[in-house]
C-alpha cells in the first residue's frame, strides 16, 4: 500500500504545477493531481505536471466536477456533448501526466438529495465516459460525495448493479459529511475499493489532520486489509490545513506508521477490537 497527498493541499496558494512540485518534498510514495480550470484539461498540460512531479508516482487526476460533470449527465444533448468534450480533455491531461484513475463525483443534489436511481441516461452516458477512458489507459472510479449522487450504501449498490465491475473511491470526510459511518461506506465498497482519500475530525466535526481527531485510522486500515486492498492512501486536506508544514508531516508519519502496523503479518486484531464502528 502506497501513502501520497493530493496537489489540492496547496489549492489556492500554488498553482497545480508548483503544487505538484511541492509534494516531492514530503518524501510520498504517489500522489493525486487536481486539475483545477478548463486551461489545465489538456496533454500539453498534463506533460507540464509531468514534468513537475519528476520521478514522483501518480495515482489519479481529479478535476474540479462541478464545472462539466453535472453536464455530462444532461437531458440536452449539446450540453453532454460539450461536456464529454471537457471530459476527454480530462483524460488526454491523466494520460499525459501517468495516471492511472479519474476520481469523479457526479452529478450534484445542491437543492435536493441526488442519487444514482435518479441518473436517467446512466447506462449510455457512464458507458460511453468508461470507453474513452480506458482508450486512455484509465479506470473511472466513483467516489463518495455528500452532495452527489453516489453518497450512501445504496447508491453503491446501484452502480455496482448496473456495472458489476465498477471500483470506488472511499472518501471518509464525506461519509462523515452524509452522516454515515465510513466503515459502512466500506463495508458496501468492498473488494471494489480501488483508492482512499483520508483525513480526520475533531469531536466537534470540525476537519484536521488524520491524528489529530477522532477516526480509528488503525481499524480503518485493519479493515482495508482484511478486504485485500493494495491501492493509495491519498491525504486530501484544505488549503488551510497545510500552512503549517510539520504538522502535515507529522499527519504524514502517522499514517505511514498506522500503515505499517495494520499490515504487517503480526496484527490479528478485527473489527470487533474497534471503537468507531
Amino acid at each position: 500500500m502506497r501513502l501520497g497527498m493530493s496537489s489540492a493541499s496547496f489549492y489556492g496558494r500554488l498553482e497545480t504545477e508548483e503544487g505538484a512540485a511541492h509534494l516531492r518534498d514530503f518524501g510520498l510514495d504517489t500522489c493525486e493531481v487536481f486539475l483545477e480550470t478548463h486551461s489545465e484539461y489538456t496533454e500539453t498540460f498534463g506533460r507540464t505536471v509531468r514534468e513537475a512531479l519528476g520521478d514522483m508516482h501518480c495515482t489519479s487526476v481529479h478535476p474540479k466536477g462541478t464545472q462539466f460533470e453535472s453536464d455530462l449527465f444532461a437531458q440536452s444533448e449539446r450540453q453532454r456533448r460539450d461536456a464529454m468534450h471537457i471530459f476527454q480533455g480530462v483524460l488526454d491531461a491523466g494520460r499525459a501526466i501517468g495516471a492511472s484513475y479519474y476520481v469523479l463525483h457526479g452529478p450534484p443534489g445542491f437543492k435536493h438529495p441526488s442519487h444514482i436511481r435518479m441518473i436517467r441516461n446512466l447506462k449510455t452516458v457512464y458507458g460511453e465516459m468508461r470507453r474513452r477512458a480506458a482508450d486512455h489507459g484509465m479506470e473511472i472510479l466513483w467516489e463518495n460525495v455528500s452532495w452527489c449522487a453516489c453518497r450512501d450504501p445504496e447508491d453503491i449498490r446501484d452502480l455496482l448493479e448496473n456495472f458489476p465491475e465498477q471500483r470506488f473511491v472511499l472518501d471518509v470526510k464525506q461519509a462523515m459529511h452524509a452522516s454515515h459511518n465510513p466503515f459502512d461506506i466500506l463495508e458496501a465498497m468492498g473488494t471494489h475499493l480501488a483508492h482512499v482519500h483520508v483525513l480526520d475530525w475533531k469531536e466537534d466535526g470540525s476537519l484536521t489532520l488524520p491524528g489529530f481527531g477522532t477516526l480509528d485510522f488503525p481499524c480503518l486500515m485493519r479493515e482495508m486489509k482484511k478486504m485485500g486492498y493494495d491501492g493509495a492512501v491519498i491525504l486530501e486536506p484544505y488549503n488551510y490545513m497545510t500552512e503549517d508544514e510539520n504538522r502535515v508531516r507529522e499527519s504524514l508519519d502517522y499514517l505511514r506508521s498506522v500503515m505499517r502496523e495494520a499490515y504487517s503479518e503480526s496484527n490479528t486484531h478485527g473489527r470487533n477490537d474497534c471503537e468507531h464502528t
